[in-house]
């Protein structure tokens, strides 16, 4: 045996003497569970019957809970979700409204199931999404039908198999939410000692229940049941492997739903005198964007004013928000957050909570509007059924302590302190409302870039491996 052989076996022989414990190891980090439950109201959480609620309230117990959460507007859902991974309202994140129009291109983006809905149009420009950051912090990222995490964003792609990319076509999607969750627990398990890990996931069966049967139906009772199952079962699977000591999970949504007043519903062309001098309308019952060629806007702007559908009548209360509210662009008001976003049309109408708008000979996105659904989002934030819900419980939260209301774009920074990154980019949160919250140490949380490189064992083992071939081949 050369010298060098025999170096080699004792530097060899040192490493694995080396204290690299093959017994459980400790996770490196936290890991955080966001769980967005579509169209899931606080309101309706509030007038729920506690014996159907079994899981939030072990969520609540051992953990936080807001009185609600505040969306941004409009209360749709793509608004909302870019605001929940980006910290920014609507008019700085600039993902408009759940349907857009390019006057420009001349196309429609359709809540991501048009056939425009890829082009880079949309896309372009857009601030850095969570997943992005997370990712390249070295975090292991995974979505289940979360929107456009699919998609590459930079120099950065998140591998999601197609089943789980979001299809807001299929109600049916995410039915199978709970046969996920034995992978997720697996992997944080197997996983957590090398890389933190975030779990982005996306639960739309309630939403679809309240649209489709309305608030109080027998299906929408299913449906807070089955989902309330679900937060249950995953908590105690994530108990079962004592993962609630390194792990986070916060159940929020986008935005609650408000029931339709059938006998509040207008179409918008009986509004108007000439059709032709509407280009498009835009979305539908609590919030239009309305389109028209600029020499047409003030007539049309007059006619939508005192349209009779809508205008005071004789027992009219002037104290009352009016049932529909026109404004040109300019004139949105600075509360919403609003005015400055893309693909912005010079009309836009905003109805009091209950009160829709619908056509049905106008030029419109969406082709088909639904006039018997049953309830909406849209509306304004403050509207009582529009208020979201954020519950979380893990090691970064305090345990069995309520809190007053947070907005959606107080959630970003809180998940990324959870994570140990940085904030990419200025954004609309404030820490004061979410600060107490969390546990003592926040501020202190380590570097997610420090924590999720390479581990000590597979350096040591990349190495012996490689110096055993050089020292084989030398023989």
């Amino acid at each position: 045996m050369s010298p060098l052989w025999g170096w080699a076996l004792i530097w060899v022989g040192t490493i694995w003497m080396i204290p690299v414990k093959t017994e459980k190891r400790e996770p490196i980090g936290q890991n955080l569970i966001i769980l967005l439950i579509d169209g899931y109201g606080a309101a309706l959480l509030n007038r729920t019957k506690p014996e159907a609620l079994i899981g939030m309230q072990a969520l609540s117990e051992n953990g936080v809970q807001a009185e609600y959460l505040r969306s941004v507007f409009p209360t749709h859902s793509w608004p909302n979700w870019m605001s929940l991974v980006t910290g920014l309202y609507t008019e700085n994140h600039r993902f408009t409204a759940d349907y857009m129009w390019s006057n420009e291109k001349d196309v429609g983006f359709q809540r991501g199931t048009g056939p425009n809905d890829t082009d880079d149009l949309w896309w372009q420009d857009l601030p850095t999404p969570l997943w992005y950051t997370a990712g390249r912090k070295n975090i292991d990222v995974n979505c289940y039908w979360f929107a456009h995490c699919h998609r590459g964003f930079g120099d950065l792609l998140v591998l999601v198999p197609p089943k789980r990319h979001i299809d807001l076509s299929n109600p049916d999607q995410t039915t199978d939410l709970g046969e996920q969750f034995p992978e997720i627990v697996k992997k944080i398990f197997k996983i957590q000692p090398y890389k933190q890990q975030l779990f982005l996931l996306r639960y739309s069966k309630l939403a679809t229940a309240i649209e489709t049967h309305g608030y109080g139906s027998d299906e929408v009772e299913e449906a807070i049941s089955r989902i309330d199952l679900h937060i249950h079962d995953l908590q105690k699977q994530l108990d079962e492997q004592g993962l609630f000591a390194s792990t986070n999970l916060i159940v929020l949504s986008d935005h609650g739903l408000g029931q339709v007043n059938e006998e509040e519903q207008y179409f918008l062309e009986e509004c108007l005198a000439d059709y032709s001098k509407v280009q498009r309308i835009v979305n539908s019952h609590g919030m239009v964007m309305v389109f028209t060629d600029p020499e047409d806007e003030d007539t049309i702007f007059y006619e939508l004013k005192v349209c009779d559908q809508w205008a005071p009548t004789g027992d009219y209360d002037d104290t009352e928000a009016p049932p529909v509210s026109v404004y040109r662009a300019a004139d949105i008001p600075e509360s919403l957050r609003w005015a400055d976003s893309r693909f912005m049309s010079p009309i836009v109408l905003i109805t009091k909570p209950g009160t829709t708008i619908v056509s049905r000979e106008l030029p419109s996105l969406p082709v088909e509007v639904s006039t018997t659904v049953k309830a909406v989002g849209g509306w304004e934030p403050e509207s009582n059924d529009m208020r979201g819900i954020f519950l979380a419980r893990g090691p970064a939260f305090k345990t069995n302590e309520k809190y007053g209301p947070i907005d959606m774009v107080d959630v970003y920074q809180v998940a990324l302190n959870i994570l140990g990154i940085e904030p990419p980019h200025a954004h609309n949160g404030t820490w004061s409302q979410v600060e107490s919250m969390l546990t003592e140490g926040w501020e202190e949380r380590p570097n997610s870039e420090n924590l999720n490189s390479s581990t000590p064992t597979s350096a040591h083992l990349l190495f012996i491996f490689s110096l055993f071939l050089c020292l084989m081949r030398n023989r």
